[in-house]
């Protein structure tokens, strides 16, 4: 049984540690965000890591401006983690009012945000750019 969870654990470290290199390949290449970069739109995420360097330095207006939902990944892993043990009974609940509470804000954002968090360029994407690079 040890093993087994050491092997679990191993696992989400090994996710957690290939999660921060390719991110940290993506900041030295100043990609930013993947989503957007490929794309041109924000991803449901956008502004979710300016939110929690802003909380870091207890800035929670600005943490609130960047992402409004910003408190709401810890509670999801805290559910997660639980969701074997007998304590959470209502965790598909939580889960389904978490994505649908992202899905809200994210389209709130999207069409009635003024602010260069979230956008809407898809003519900015990757793919756009090599297009012009090489025929204009």
């Amino acid at each position: 049984m040890k093993s087994k969870k050491n092997k679990e654990a191993l696992n989400a470290l090994s996710a957690i540690a290939a999660i921060i290199i390719v991110y940290g390949i993506f900041a030295i290449l100043g990609i930013g965000c993947p989503i957007k970069f490929v794309t041109g739109i924000s991803c449901m995420g956008c502004g979710m890591t300016r939110a929690w360097l802003s909380v870091l330095h207890l800035d929670f207006k600005s943490a609130f401006y960047y992402h409004p939902a910003f408190w709401l990944p810890p509670l999801v892993l805290i559910f997660w983690h639980l969701k074997n043990k007998k304590i959470i009974n209502n965790y598909k609940f939580f889960m389904f009012t978490a994505i649908i509470t992202f899905v809200i804000i994210y389209f709130v954002r999207l069409i009635w945000s003024n602010s260069d968090i979230v956008v809407f360029h898809p003519e900015n994407n990757i793919l756009s750019k090599i297009v012009q690079t090489f025929i204009l």
